[in-house]
């Protein structure tokens, strides 16, 4: 495989959407329209025992980059409205519900790491970060994605490998000593086309499961951390963000195009 992957799916989003994209973000610092841009979606996984084996493997993710699980990640998409997470396979009833599309009108998606007859385990998009839940499996497609990102702050670097093979790396700019970039084990959200690429924040940026533990509310979002460009690239190799990671844009716009939803992410030091 190799990062050519087209993104598709470019209307415009409501304005009422528009308004929630500008804070979703943790590191967004000014009123920004995004548009939700969707990649090919992989192939629907029929056979759930592939789950089985996944919870030992993603354990090994935080803090260190590597090992990773050698068989494809499992991504589950919500397919109904709201998905109740419970805190354990047949539970009497669920501690939250979460809404789908989510609050960026994207697709509600979750990183599976185990299942259990009908449930499956899931990393959650909220804090604290590494939460996870277990969801009906009934309310959740899943698909195999054979990518995922390594980040070393130490390093500055991002690295995107399919399986083992790494087929993409890049340099650059994380979290600033006062707002260090969290580490752990993480997973993309969505991915969002930024309406002004020149911007701050470049042509694109991925939403991540991590949040700041800095920064609990950031400009009226949560906290949030993304991937993103800038329009800043001389500082790209420093530590220069309040906790996202930033790209150049040439580098972002590679990692959109490749990058599905659901796509695990390592952040070690």
């Amino acid at each position: 495989m190799t990062p050519t992957s087209v993104v598709t799916g470019k209307a415009r989003l409501p304005t009422s959407t528009r308004k929630a994209l500008a804070v979703g973000f943790g590191c967004v610092i000014g009123l920004m329209v995004f548009v939700i841009v969707w990649s090919s979606a992989p192939a629907p996984v029929r056979h759930t025992e592939l789950l089985g084996s996944a919870r030992s493997a993603f354990v090994a993710l935080a803090p260190a980059p590597v090992p990773f699980p050698t068989q494809p990640a499992i991504v589950a998409t919500a397919v109904v409205p709201s998905v109740p997470v419970y805190p354990s396979p047949n539970a009497a009833s669920p501690d939250q519900q979460l809404a789908n599309p989510n609050n960026l009108g994207a697709s509600l998606v979750f990183l599976a790491v185990a299942s259990e007859g009908t449930w499956v385990e899931t990393y959650l998009p909220e804090r604290p970060n590494g939460s996870t839940g277990w969801v009906p499996l009934a309310d959740v497609q899943l698909t195999k994605d054979p990518d995922h990102i390594t980040v070393s702050l130490s390093a500055r670097q991002l690295t995107l490998y399919d399986g083992q093979a790494p087929i993409f790396v890049t340099s650059v700019a994380p979290g600033e000593p006062s707002s260090p970039t969290p580490t752990g084990s993480f997973y993309v959200t969505e991915v969002v086309k930024v309406a002004e690429p020149g911007g701050p924040y470049g042509p694109y940026a991925l939403g991540t499961s991590a949040f700041s533990n800095t920064y609990f509310s950031f400009d009226g979002g949560p906290g949030q951390i993304a991937i993103h460009g800038t329009n800043q690239p001389w500082l790209i190799g420093g530590y220069a963000s309040h906790g996202c990671v930033r790209l150049t844009n040439a580098a972002v716009t590679t990692l959109a195009q490749q990058v599905p939803a659901g796509t695990p992410i390592a952040i070690s030091q």
